[in-house]
């Protein structure tokens, strides 16, 4: 049975995964999909890929990978494999697309500040790359190079059929009978280099789990904080003076060690301090956002306990929400209970049926949880 591997979410280079995995997002690396070919040991294994590409490079590096696994790669495009996600899919040794997918190739694009220089430099880079990545596409479909550089140059979308015809795919997924019918290089949700390098946000959320104190006479509220996981990455950042993980230099072992709060505060002072305030600003904000919900009918405690444990208001939100369903159903509960107890079926009707209408009963129990929704939310419209 084929391992199987799934691929989902940006195509990053190495150097970036701390951040995903800080925030649990899905993401496509080289070491990532090295550790799945390692544990599959040579057997045959099937790629499940979703994905809107990425930086070009890790996206080489990923392709190179595949093309060097001494199994069988079986890569089956279950959503959309566009940008680098789908030259990257070229390295395996078949490529099946679902009847619901599409594939999506264009030039590659980046960023340029600097003088003209600069940008004609990075003009040429673009070309120099878009060529690259027809090598992968050509050894794939046997199409000539400026062939696919005008496909690449018209940003071309391919569904299951057109992109067996063109020659990127071997055939459909769940269609036998029409199986043979026929920088960054990206529109995926990546996270931006310059967004990644400020790192600060993930500091705060870290730091001020539990919560924090505001006053400057209160303990720091980076005491106690292991940053053993992401200072290595912060470290280089400052160190290049850039952000720009992708191009660092390797580290060495010493340099590889994480710095500690001493050592930041020391080295990078306007760092710490800027984010120190914005820690303070941020959990302000959070416990402003918490107490407005307090008002809700049982929400003071759910509230309190939330600001103990660090919690956003929409995760709180949710669990008013819940505790509301659950206090209105068992009210209903006792209602019901305390009507029966009170011998009031043994009463013979009027007008009235002897039987409740459970429509009637469910509709009325979805009215009171709308109601304390909307007092959950202030009666904003």
């Amino acid at each position: 049975m084929p391992k199987k591997i799934k691929l989902n979410g940006p195509v990053i280079g190495d150097g970036s995964t701390w951040l995903y995995d800080w925030f649990g997002m899905p993401y496509i690396s080289a070491s990532k999909l090295s550790k799945e070919l390692d544990s599959a040991g040579g057997d045959d294994v099937e790629l499940y890929i979703n994905s809107g590409g990425g930086s070009v490079f890790a996206g080489s590096e990923v392709y190179t990978v595949l093309k060097e696994y001494s199994g069988k790669v079986t890569a089956k495009i279950t959503g959309v494999a566009a940008s680098a996600a789908s030259f990257l899919a070229m390295g395996a040794d078949e490529v099946k697309m679902s009847p619901t997918s599409q594939m999506m190739i264009h030039n590659a694009a980046t960023w340029t500040d600097g003088d003209k220089n600069v940008h004609y430099s990075n003009g040429n880079m673009l070309s120099s790359v878009d060529v690259g990545i027809t090598n992968a596409y050509r050894l794939k479909t046997g199409r000539t190079m400026d062939d696919l550089l005008d496909l690449m140059n018209k940003t071309t979308w391919m569904n299951a059929q057109q992109a067996v015809e063109f020659g990127f795919a071997d055939g459909i997924l769940f269609d036998d009978e029409n199986a043979l019918i026929a920088v960054t290089n990206s529109i995926s949700g990546e996270i931006p280099p310059d967004v990644e390098s400020k790192l600060r946000d993930i500091l705060v959320s870290a730091m001020f789990k539990g919560g924090a104190k505001s006053d400057s006479d209160k303990p720091n509220p980076f005491d106690g904080l292991d940053l053993s996981s992401i200072m290595p990455q912060v470290s280089n950042s400052l160190e290049n003076g850039d952000g720009q993980q992708e191009n660092a230099e390797p580290q060495t072992k010493e340099e590889d060690s994480p710095m500690d709060l001493n050592e930041l505060k020391a080295k990078h002072p306007d760092l710490y301090n800027e984010i120190i305030n914005l820690g303070v600003t941020q959990e302000r904000n959070r416990i402003t956002e918490l107490n407005a919900l307090a008002g809700a009918p049982g929400a003071a405690e759910i509230v309190a306990k939330a600001i103990e444990d660090g919690k956003t208001a929409g995760e709180t939100a949710m669990e008013i929400v819940k505790a509301s369903k659950e206090r209105i159903s068992d009210e209903a509960k006792r209602r019901h209970n305390d009507a029966l107890n009170s011998g009031i079926d043994k009463v013979d009707p009027d007008e009235a049926p002897a039987t409740p209408n459970p429509e009637a009963a469910s509709q009325a129990e979805a009215e009171a949880l709308a109601e304390e929704i909307n007092n959950l939310i202030g009666g904003r419209k």
